[in-house]
């Protein structure tokens, strides 16, 4: 038994939905107009089976385990996977690039002191107060980059190989 990645699970659900209701597919078909309703409940169902009977993958994390104990929580991790891979992948969204409407809104989600900053956030939206706690949730994004931030190690036959001009105005 071949076990499929989450993505093309969801694109084979689709295109086997589309076949069973008799509609043409073809890949890059913006399909988010139809993904609704019992059309939207058909391919959930066959992805719901393909998790529970062990043919998609699915990380054997408590959480995970969690979810394919409770039917209403695997459904709706199910509804969020089709519509991440309706919007994500280019087979079944016209064939648009994906472009996340707000990048970098996740920076430092595991971070306990952006955790804080953000519940400080609410707690003094709508005063003054609210400011401050934004200029500090900023820092903290930019500390969290600088951090991710690598650095390189270039030999010096490296930096002799560029041309002169580009070492001096680099000052190397």
């Amino acid at each position: 038994m071949k076990v499929k990645s989450q993505r093309e699970a969801v694109y084979q659900a689709i295109v086997n939905a589309y076949s069973e209701a008799g509609i043409h597919f073809e890949d890059g078909m913006d399909v988010s107009g139809q993904v609704q309703g019992e059309f939207r409940a058909g391919v959930q169902a066959i992805l719901c089976e393909g998790f529970r009977g062990g043919t998609i993958e699915f990380e054997a994390t408590p959480s995970n385990k969690e979810k394919l104990a409770n039917p209403s929580k695997l459904s709706a991790y199910v509804s969020g996977l089709i519509s991440n891979w309706v919007r994500k992948d280019t087979r079944l969204n016209g064939g648009d690039k994906y472009v996340a409407k707000n990048p970098g809104s996740r920076t430092g989600q595991s971070d306990e002191q952006m955790k804080t900053l953000r519940a400080l956030k609410k707690q003094f939206a709508g005063t003054d107060k609210e400011a401050l706690v934004d200029a500090q949730i900023e820092k903290r994004k930019a500390e969290i980059a600088a951090a991710k931030t690598k650095t390189v190690a270039l030999t010096p036959e490296q930096i002799d190989a560029l041309p002169a001009d580009v070492r001096e105005s680099l000052g190397l």
